[in-house]
């Protein structure tokens, strides 16, 4: 029952995994997300991390779902039903999507899935969303790597043997197990360096009459420059790309670029604020990679997709790995051998108390 137990949950967190990879490859959330907005306040707060059923396509007034907003996928809740589909709302914004009709009704193929909710509530992790969007350092990274490695290891990877006169067990690690172990530490610490440096930084403005009076407001139909600043948080060098994610963001000063260890860089974005009034977020793609590769091949694979620079660094370390195991010629042979003392610890101590 216990193994079952173990088995269910390793399936279950590999199904997130790969759906959110798979995700990300197509460009849309599956299982988990992220806000980075205010417009869902307080219900979720930006940088809360949430989690999505994607096989719900249809929902009831009240339910949040995530859609397709004019190029960007939105998490905003359900107001209203009518014959072309739904009105959705952010629970702090003050008209609907669909206000002056700017937007359709959301119809079930814009919807990528429902918020999962219990209680009424929905599940979420507090600002987990912003910790990964900033990064994490590399220490950091490698211990969460380490640990995820550490636990599958001690659940599945160790190897006992029993002897009844004894009573003594044994843990026999062999070097084929430990050098799995090390490829896949550094597999995973290689997706998470590249994973927690990519994000998307939000712009956010009003297009108002009352442009220049306040910081962000700007007049209908004017162009202004918003600084961002990209930082390298590793111990090691990576490979920037930012896009925008939006046509009104006519110019990055810099779409890529190779940061050192620590270092940051603040970029130029000018934008065209449109002809109609209202609240305005535009969004910059940040992608990055560690430059293991040449970088004339980062950049040839990045523009089939920004998938395929991640998965040909895999596939280049664990070829590598898998060559560097083929010469060793070690082989499946035990290197370590632990002797468990706690069950004739635990004899030990019946004896004394029983007096045998």
């Amino acid at each position: 029952m216990k193994k079952l137990i173990e088995y269910l949950l390793i399936l279950t967190i590999s199904v997130i995994v790969l759906g959110s990879i798979l995700g990300a490859f197509l460009d849309r959330p599956v299982f988990i997300s992220y806000v980075y907005s205010d417009s869902m306040t307080p219900t979720l707060n930006r940088g809360d991390l949430f989690f999505i059923n994607p096989l719900s396509r249809s929902a009831d007034i009240g339910d949040i779902i995530i859609f397709n907003l004019r190029g960007s996928w939105t998490v905003h809740r359900v107001v209203g039903i009518v014959e072309g589909g739904y009105i959705t709302k952010g629970d702090n914004n003050v008209a609907t999507d669909q206000q002056g009709k700017k937007t359709n009704p959301i119809s079930p193929k814009e919807i990528a899935g429902k918020v999962i909710m219990i209680g009424g509530s929905p599940l979420k992790l507090p600002q987990v969303g912003t910790y990964l969007q900033r990064g994490v350092s590399g220490r950091t990274k490698i211990i969460l790597a380490a640990l995820l490695v550490i636990v599958g290891a001690l659940a599945f990877t160790g190897e006992s043997t029993k002897h009844r006169k004894k009573r003594a067990k044994f843990i026999k690690i062999k070097f084929k197990t430990l050098y799995i172990l090390a490829s896949v530490l550094l597999l995973v610490m290689l997706s998470i360096s590249m994973f927690v440096s990519w994000q998307v930084l939000p712009i956010e403005y009003a297009v108002t009459s009352a442009g220049g009076q306040r910081e962000g407001w700007y007049l209908p139909g004017s162009t202004f420059e918003e600084e961002i600043t990209i930082k390298n948080g590793n111990f090691y060098s990576m490979v920037y790309y930012l896009e925008p994610e939006s046509p009104r963001i006519v110019e990055i000063s810099e779409t890529h670029f190779e940061l050192n260890p620590q270092e940051e860089k603040t970029i130029k974005v000018l934008i065209n604020t449109p002809q109609e009034t209202s609240l305005f977020v535009d969004k910059i793609k940040v992608n990055a990679y560690m430059p293991v590769l040449p970088r004339s091949v980062i950049d040839w694979l990045y523009g089939i997709r920004p998938f395929a620079p991640l998965f040909a660094i895999l596939a280049e370390t664990t070829i590598f790995l898998g060559l560097l195991y083929a010469i060793s010629g070690i082989g499946n042979e035990d290197i370590l051998k632990i002797r468990n003392r706690r069950s004739g610890l635990l004899r030990q101590i019946k004896m004394e108390v029983f007096g045998k």
